[in-house]
């Protein structure tokens, strides 16, 4: 669950639940997949290629992270014992609601609870159909994962993060790796990048293009 909830707030991931749907694979329908040969190959040197625009994680695309708002018309009927249908983050945005513990947590007893009877081959094959951020938001909604203390905008700039680019590339119609050359041929450089940020801070917002 920890990873899974890691994996579907990234761009890359392809659908919601993409770690439990693969340990579905294997433990339940007894699929099998190769295992290819790596060679070693010495550690490269991480190439920074300039800055992407993204504004405030809308400039080409929306990105609402980590709010549900399908959660926030249900949790009333749902989890009628909660204070509140949703939570808000140290920042002030407002999130699907989420419960907090000393560090990252998962709950495993209602984890196991939900492999063993709600997570079968149709609830799979059902949610993937659905955006990768979808499985993260359930996470927390249920109370199955919980976030460290004081830490929710920092997750909440993650889940922005990566939707905004399943979604960039959604609109532009692009492969993982197509996605990639993409935001290298519009990176800015670092000069522009100091540029704009003397004159636009701080409702500036660029991610850093590394590879």
């Amino acid at each position: 669950m920890a990873i899974d909830f890691f994996l579907s707030m990234h761009h890359y991931a392809p659908h919601a639940f993409p770690a439990l749907a693969v340990w579905h694979d294997v433990n339940v329908l007894g699929r099998r997949y190769a295992v290819p040969h790596i060679e070693p190959m010495p550690k490269a040197d991480i190439v920074l290629h300039g800055w992407y625009p993204v504004g405030q994680y809308n400039r080409d695309a929306p990105a609402t992270g980590l709010r549900d708002f399908d959660a926030e018309q249900w949790n009333r009927y749902l989890h009628p014992e909660r204070p509140s249908r949703y939570a808000r983050t140290t920042g002030g945005e407002q999130t699907v609601y989420f419960e907090e513990a000393s560090q990252f947590e998962v709950d495993a007893q209602s984890a196991c609870e939900f492999v063993t009877c709600s997570f079968d081959t149709a609830f799979m094959l059902e949610t993937q159909n659905r955006d990768a951020i979808e499985s993260a938001r359930f996470w927390l909604n249920e109370g199955i994962v919980k976030l460290p203390v004081g830490m929710a905008q920092r997750y909440q700039d993650m889940a922005k993060r990566g939707q905004y680019f399943s979604r960039l590339a959604q609109r532009l119609n692009l492969t993982p790796h197509e996605l990639d050359a993409h935001l290298v041929a519009n990176c800015i450089s670092e000069g522009e990048h100091q540029a704009r940020v003397r004159r636009d801070a701080p409702q500036l917002d660029l991610f850093a293009v590394a590879a």
